[in-house]
């Protein structure tokens, strides 16, 4: 019975490391795909890179000029912390909710990596229960850079210590409950409560003093570039949307022939055979990934031409609402992998690059009928009332939030102020000319 129990588990854990290994490919962008499979290629002998372009769907089979991805790679945007974050909540989130609520408390991260929104408010237009925001907030908090979602030093401080294993320890406790004397120097007066000899505390003090009370601030100081590739181009041929996945550079690898014969070789000695079997597994194992990444994609893809049509033709202001619900029952995918799939990914379409997360930007309630408007939709519109104010009064929060409910958009206050600050406009009295 014991000896069934550990290989159960045995096999539990050998799934979870290769279902990781699967999300991390389908999230990963092109260069680092690129980066991937020649790194992989290097290390296992079993895998080559095949001189026959990889079999496509028909629907893939309008080409592209070389150049135009060239000048794709010129494109460049710093890596937010926002950024940073959304990457690794994309592979926590197991649902559409969970990841809702991870954007909007990501959304209320300040550039230092601290939340300043209370946790009321960020529930209020989600419409969900305080406690799934409690929750959410320390799975961000367990995110890279450590400390990061706090809402306080104190709290920044013990997510650190914390993460370092030193909960409980003389740091903690001075964290904890003697901060402020800490930064008045008053070591005496904290050993005499904990205690513990001065050096001790003194040693704690410099623990304390080598974590970083601003997190973010690596992100806002100094952002690293990341190259946009988009994934698919979508081009007009006529009256047909042509799809194409975008392998420039990309190998084409499979596993060699050469090998296969080794492993029917009755005359190889038994380690060489293990050996053998150990990377060919783990070239097929990968091949696959690289195949699903792309089915995937296509999917994806073939399904926002058909509903996104109008958009990609004639822009952003054209955009509809998706769920990744409706998307994850139409190409029989879970919510999560649709999720992942589209993190960090960009599609080249007549009307311009899109990231395709910004395809799937929940939903504004309307007021007045059953329709609903993008966020996307919504921000366009906020930016478009505020090119055309009055410079000399420009329209507070309260007055575009009057604005918009008069164009039967209901949109909170903090809705707003949070829009504009994604759309790097101003508030109303740094806008007064």
């Amino acid at each position: 019975m014991e000896q069934r129990l550990v290989q159960k588990q045995v096999q539990k854990l050998i799934f979870g490391q290769k279902m990781q290994e699967s999300m991390h490919i389908l999230q990963m962008p092109l260069i680092e795909l690129k980066n991937l499979i020649e790194n992989e290629m290097e290390t296992n002998p079993l895998l080559e890179e095949s001189q026959l372009p990889p079999s496509s769907p028909d629907r893939l089979r309008h080409k592209i000029d070389k150049n135009d991805v060239r000048r794709e790679l010129r494109l460049t945007k710093p890596l937010t912390l926002q950024d940073h974050l959304l990457r690794q909540l994309g592979l926590l989130a197991a649902t559409e909710e969970e990841s809702d609520i991870g954007e909007e408390i990501i959304g209320n991260i300040d550039d230092d990596g601290y939340l300043k929104a209370g946790l009321d408010e960020i529930a209020q237009p989600l419409g969900v229960n305080i406690l799934k925001i409690e929750a959410m907030v320390v799975v961000i908090q367990s995110f890279e850079p450590a400390g990061v979602c706090a809402r306080d030093l104190k709290e920044c401080l013990l997510i650190q210590l914390e993460a370092n294993g030193k909960e409980g320890s003389i740091a903690w406790k001075i964290v904890e409950a003697h901060l402020d004397e800490c930064g008045k120097k008053q070591y005496a007066k904290i050993a005499k409560a904990l205690g513990v000899s001065m050096d001790k505390v003194q040693a704690a003090v410099a623990e304390i003093a080598r974590l970083e009370p601003k997190p973010g601030r690596k992100y806002s100081d100094k952002a690293e570039t990341q190259y946009i590739v988009p994934d698919i181009f979508v081009k007009k041929v006529d009256d047909e949307y042509q799809i194409l996945s975008n392998q420039f550079d990309i190998p084409s690898v499979r596993v060699s022939s050469l090998y296969r014969d080794i492993l029917n070789d009755k005359n190889s000695d038994e380690k060489t055979q293990d050996y053998i079997r150990e990377k060919l597994t783990a070239a097929n194992f990968m091949i696959k990934c690289i195949r699903q990444r792309q089915e995937t994609m296509r999917k994806i893809t073939e399904f926002l031409v058909k509903e996104q049509g109008e958009c990609l033709e004639k822009g952003r202001s054209f955009m509809k609402p998706l769920n990744f619900e409706t998307i994850a029952k139409a190409i029989g995918r879970h919510q999560s992998t649709i999720s992942r799939a589209i993190a960090n990914k960009y599609i080249d379409t007549p009307s311009g690059i899109y990231e395709l997360r910004e395809f799937f930007n929940g939903k504004i309630a309307h007021t007045s009928s059953e329709d609903d408007h993008s966020s996307t939709s919504v921000k366009l519109e906020l930016k478009n009332i505020i090119d055309n104010e009055d410079k000399r009064k420009p329209l507070s929060d309260q007055k575009l939030q009057k604005i918009l409910t008069d164009k039967e958009i209901k949109i909170s206050r903090r809705t707003i102020a949070k829009y504009r600050e994604e759309l790097k406009i101003l508030p109303s009295y740094l806008r007064k000319n």
